[in-house]
């Protein structure tokens, strides 16, 4: 599977990079836990915290 992604979805509203409803403006995204074997033990590592964001705890 090296089919390049054209659009990432994106539902971090508190991210720099999120615009709209699910749009990511990241020029490139990094994803990790190298060892992950679960979609809960990734995570984003290009997510930055914008100066709007609101908190739901």
């Amino acid at each position: 599977m090296d089919k390049k992604i054209s659009e990432i979805t994106c539902f971090a509203k508190n991210c720099v990079y999120h615009k709209g409803e699910t749009a990511c403006t990241a020029g490139s995204i990094e994803v990790g836990n190298s060892t992950a074997c679960k979609c809960g033990e990734t995570q984003c590592s290009t997510f930055k915290l914008n100066d709007n964001a609101t908190s739901t705890m």
